[in-house]
This record gives C-alpha cells, sequence and structure tokens, in this order.
C-alpha cells in the first residue's frame, strides 16, 4: 500500500516537473527565433565587421524583402501561443529590428515603404493566426462543458428506475441506461425498430420519431415489445453533443397496471 502511494507521489511530481520543463523551453522558443531572424537579417553587416571573407555572399547584399519572409515564423509562432497580443508585440519588435537598415543601411529605393508593407502584412498574417487559435480554444472549452453536461446528464438518467434511450434522426440508438439494456438487451448503434421491435423497417404507426425531432414537441404513446410487455413511453426532443436534435424517449413499463 506504502509502495503504491509512493509511486503514484513520484509519479505525480515527474508529471509536475516534465509540465514545468515544457513550459520553460517554450519560454526560449520565441526568444531565439528573434535572436536567429535578427541575426541572419543582418548577417551581412556582421560578416563586413569581423572581416569573414570566407562567409561572404551575394545573397546577404540582395534586397532584404526576402531575408524579412523569415520574420514570419515567430510572429506565427506569438500569435499560435500568445494570441493577438503576442503577434502584434512581436511584430512591433521585428519594425524596431528593421528600422536600423530602412533609415541607414539599405542603398535600393522605397526601403522604409518596402519595410511598412512587409510590417503591415506579417501583423495581419500574426493576428489572423491569434484570432483563429482563440476561437479554436473557445470551441474546445465549449465542447468540453457541452461533454461535462451530457455525462452528468447521463449518469443521472442511468441511475433511473424507468427505461431510458436516446435516438437519432437516422433511428440508431445513441445511449440506453441500464434499465433499458436489462429489458431489451445493449442496443448502442443500432437502429431502434430493429433492436427494440424486432423489424426490418420504421414502424409505420408507432413511429413518432419524425413527428418530436422535426416539430419540437413532445409525445407520448404505448408500445408493446415482442416479449409481451407493454411501455408508456414520453419522448422529448434532446440536442446531443455534435449538434444532431434526437429523440430522448422514456419508457415505463406498466404491463402489470394494464391488464388488471
Amino acid at each position: 500500500m506504502e509502495s503504491n502511494e509512493g509511486n503514484t507521489s513520484k509519479n505525480l511530481k515527474q508529471g509536475r516537473m516534465d509540465k514545468m520543463n515544457r513550459a520553460t523551453f517554450r519560454l526560449f522558443i520565441l526568444p531565439l527565433l528573434l535572436v536567429f531572424c535578427a541575426l541572419f537579417y543582418y548577417f551581412g553587416e556582421l560578416v563586413e565587421w569581423a572581416a569573414w571573407d570566407v562567409l561572404r555572399s551575394n545573397f546577404f547584399y540582395s534586397v532584404h524583402d526576402i531575408h524579412r519572409l523569415l520574420f514570419l515564423a515567430p510572429i506565427i509562432y506569438a500569435g499560435y501561443m500568445a494570441r493577438v497580443k503576442g503577434a502584434l508585440i512581436v511584430t512591433m519588435v521585428a519594425f524596431i529590428v528593421f528600422l536600423p537598415r530602412a533609415f541607414f543601411i539599405s542603398p535600393y529605393p522605397d526601403p522604409l515603404l518596402r519595410m511598412l508593407l512587409f510590417v503591415i502584412f506579417a501583423g495581419v498574417i500574426g493576428v489572423l493566426v491569434g484570432v483563429i487559435r482563440n476561437q479554436s480554444v473557445r470551441s474546445q472549452q465549449l465542447e468540453a462543458m457541452v461533454t461535462t453536461e451530457r455525462d452528468k446528464l447521463l449518469k443521472i438518467v442511468g441511475g433511473m428506475a424507468d427505461g431510458v434511450v436516446i435516438t437519432g434522426p437516422d433511428y440508431r440508438i445513441r445511449f440506453m441506461n441500464s434499465k433499458m439494456v436489462v429489458a431489451f438487451g445493449e442496443g448502442t448503434g443500432l437502429t431502434c425498430y430493429k433492436h427494440l421491435h424486432n423489424l426490418d423497417a420504421p414502424c409505420q404507426q408507432e413511429c413518432h420519431i419524425p413527428e418530436v425531432i422535426n416539430n419540437e414537441e413532445i409525445g407520448k404513446w404505448e408500445c408493446s415489445s415482442p416479449s409481451g410487455r407493454t411501455y408508456e413511453v414520453v419522448a422529448a426532443p434532446y440536442v446531443d453533443t455534435d449538434g444532431t436534435v434526437c429523440q430522448l424517449s422514456i419508457f415505463r413499463d406498466i404491463t402489470q397496471r394494464k391488464y388488471i
């Protein structure tokens, strides 16, 4: 017992350490990207200053519009990790990095204009990445909340004395509580008419699924099972986690009451 508790404690500590290490690693990625991009952007000047003739290349002295494209990496990364604010901050940092070349170094025409156009272009891309990321996170959070609420509901439903079944518009059973499974057997994924009534096609007169789902109204009727038992059914529309409008039905066994 003590050994198991010790292993659990070690695993929790190791998990926390791994999480902290990953967070620390991510913290340094953005600054390293910016430093690398800045060094690459001014590499020609660094070669001149250090007199590294072996590393001299005409590529580093050409129009720097191509070299600036490398800054898209930290801007997009910032938009993904730090959302819109992060993308804007890194775009401003890139703008500051570009200024010395635009004002004092570049021999090409309109260096400031070309630099400003790239900053606007890169900033828009970074902001779009941040917006999309925000929407994705909100969607995941909302989906998790819906799933949690559904699990709570199904947990309550699972303990009910009456049978409960959720059926989709395609007549396939999406959920059966334990009472329903005991009465009819496990049928999740099967069609309701086959599993509940042993038919090869939807019930012609007794089926109320289209009415309940399409008209969004509560229905109440009686039905008989192949075993000879009679059930009072109350059905209502139910929106599942994927947004599909389904039918939630409560089956109450009234066989004894019916024939007394």
